[in-house]
């Protein structure tokens, strides 16, 4: 994860899911420019857009991972504490942009010998 910073507080500032606007069109106008910014770059298949919510307040030491079971085909986002053994090699997947630079809000559990970890796994 070099020179980013996992920043679990930036949530705090969030919106929960259910106070979040719907979509309107300057939602999607701000698509279109984010896609052609995007695509004159040539990470089209690289990035997408996440909807920034909260269903629950993070503590300073804490921050979201995620985990993965192929066979199960589940996704399954876990509080974990920074200093977690599985951030050690965790992978960020997603930012914030709100500040100067990319604040890291989810990192996605993955061990070089493993792969990704599933959700009854650790680091």
């Amino acid at each position: 994860m070099d020179g980013l910073t996992i920043q679990a507080l930036q949530w705090a500032r969030l919106a929960d899911l259910h106070d979040v606007p719907a979509l309107d069109q300057h939602d999607l106008a701000c698509m279109a420019e984010l896609r052609e910014v995007l695509m004159r770059h040539g990470r089209l298949q690289r990035f997408a857009l996440h909807l920034v919510h909260k269903h629950f307040e993070l503590a300073a030491d804490e921050v979201l991972v995620e985990y993965s079971d192929p066979l199960a085909r589940e996704q399954l986002l876990r509080v974990e504490r920074r200093d977690a053994a599985v951030l050690q090699s965790a992978i960020p997947t997603t930012w914030t942009l709100a500040e100067a630079q990319p604040l890291v809000a989810c990192v996605c559990a993955y061990r070089t010998e493993h792969g990704h970890l599933g959700r009854h796994q650790s680091g």
